[in-house]
């Protein structure tokens, strides 16, 4: 249906989402904003202190975090199933405001079909002021703080059972957020943003601050490639 979308005006298919949104919670001391994630955190904390620690044979433990993808608005209304970006203060708090930068947009005009028509179904071919744009990329990086907390609990847990040192732990996801960049957020383009993925590898044998270019998501680069 997308294909089609692109080469022809298909009304059916150039559906919109609602608008992306930004919701705000809670207070300064809400620190459990996305609380599944922050469940399913414990039982692999629980699991490494009760389970691992007494392992005879190598383990491997599996963690699947939402964060920080945004997640549908469930509300009836103009904005309904819009991607909304939910936090707290106590999160937002820790992004420096002032150093977001507002990417560039080009014209409508001069989009590429397949660019315009994942501009339009996101509901992002309107208008947005600044002030949106930066909300939205903030709420975005508060999400990934949170997401950072979660992770720094698996590593204390396998720190405090002095499991740390011989396990190797491995941070990716299946792709990037445009958060606004190219009048997108989200995924579905081959842009920097959409396609570059997280990959931080830590444990025995893998040397300190090394670094690999240019890692992209092979998840969402398939169907393509084909």
């Amino acid at each position: 249906n997308r294909v089609e979308a692109w080469t022809r005006d298909v009304d059916f298919l150039l559906r919109q989402e609602g608008r992306p949104m930004v919701n705000l919670t809670g207070d300064r001391k809400h620190v459990r904003v996305m609380e599944a994630d922050w469940q399913n955190t414990d039982k692999a904390v629980n699991w490494i202190k009760e389970e691992a620690v007494n392992l005879i044979q190598p383990f491997v433990l599996y963690l699947g975090l939402n964060l920080p993808h945004p997640y549908p608005s469930p509300y009836a209304g103009e904005n309904f199933g819009s991607s909304t970006f939910l936090t707290s203060p106590y999160w937002l708090e820790k992004v420096t405001y002032e150093a977001i930068k507002i990417p560039k947009w080009s014209s409508l005009s001069e989009m590429h079909p397949v660019d315009y028509y994942s501009s339009y179904t996101k509901n992002c071919t309107g208008e947005f002021t600044k002030q949106e744009v930066r909300n939205i990329r903030a709420f975005y990086y508060a999400m990934c703080a949170e997401t950072d907390a979660m992770l720094g609990e698996i590593i204390s847990a396998l720190r405090d059972t002095g499991l740390l040192k011989e396990t190797i732990i491995i941070f990716t996801a299946d792709h990037g957020e445009l958060a606004m960049e190219h009048r997108q957020f989200y995924k579905m383009s081959m842009y920097e943003g959409s396609s570059h993925v997280p990959l931080l590898v830590m444990g025995p044998g893998v040397k300190e601050q090394q670094q690999v270019p240019n890692v992209v998501s092979l998840v969402d680069i398939y169907p393509t490639m084909l």
